[in-house]
């Protein structure tokens, strides 16, 4: 399904339906920096069905079946996508319940930006492998990322969920990001205004980020209610690696915060 923002197509999908605007929350994912739907395989209704939640997923501009890009990304590009774009498409989308977010690496750190200037409705995040501040750690992993570029076998694979735009989303997506300042990269002041319960989830063998940025999270957020989850022999998608483990974790987290037994 699609909707219109801003004169751009966003391509979305709904998990359990029949719970939409009721008075149970619903479940907001936001993919990575190369993500898409589809690249998050069966997780979203794994965790919906879990928690019996409804859910949204959906692709961001230059991604997946969404409109592309005009032009190169724009700095502070995540910050529009947790401020702006977010919301628009919850307001086009007619959601007026209380959402829950789901955001791995890119789409995490949009989860906080956008729980730094949140929304009424929103309820808690879950931010997954999140970038906050720039590590030399995570521009390797970019570097590493671009090398896909070389990698004919690895572009067609990731085509089937790109659109045919995979190696324009990777040349866009990792120039902007290694020709980044530390002010492109820096949303450690804003996790001050954090006020809403977050849990932080990182695994130990991230190829795009350590430990210290889900820290720098933890000490500047004012979250009464804030846990944090450090997985041992885990890389960069840990709802993937252990599926199991995250919604387990999301189910108690939800539970510490909320009179609802959540997958109870």
């Amino acid at each position: 399904m699609f909707t219109p923002i801003f004169g751009k197509r966003i391509h979305y999908q709904v998990i359990n339906s029949q719970w939409i605007n009721t008075d149970k929350p619903l479940l907001v994912f936001l993919h990575e920096g190369l993500g898409s739907i589809g690249q998050w395989k069966q997780f979203p209704q794994q965790l919906a069905d879990a928690l019996h939640l409804p859910a949204l997923v959906y692709e961001r501009i230059g991604y997946g079946q969404s409109d592309y890009w005009e032009g190169p990304i724009s700095s502070k590009f995540l910050h529009f996508e947790g401020k702006i774009m977010l919301p628009q498409l919850l307001k086009s989308l007619n959601i007026n319940q209380p959402i829950i977010l789901f955001g791995h690496s890119d789409g995490g750190t949009i989860a906080l930006i956008q729980s730094a200037n949140a929304l009424p409705q929103l309820l808690a995040s879950v931010v997954e492998a999140p970038h906050v501040m720039l590590e030399e750690h995570s521009l390797k992993g970019i570097e590493k990322a671009r090398e896909l570029l070389q990698q004919p076998d690895l572009l067609r694979a990731l085509n089937r969920y790109q659109n045919g735009r995979a190696e324009q989303l990777i040349d866009h997506w990792t120039s902007h990001w290694l020709k980044a300042n530390l002010n492109d990269w820096e949303a450690a002041e804003e996790m001050k205004q954090i006020k809403v319960p977050l849990l932080l989830i990182q695994g130990d063998e991230d190829e795009y980020g350590t430990f210290a940025q889900i820290d720098r999270v933890a000490e500047n957020a004012q979250s009464k209610t804030l846990a944090i989850m450090k997985i041992e022999n885990c890389g960069h998608v840990p709802h993937l690696q252990y599926p199991e483990k995250i919604i387990d974790a999301c189910r108690n987290f939800l539970n510490s915060i909320e009179a609802l037994q959540y997958g109870a």
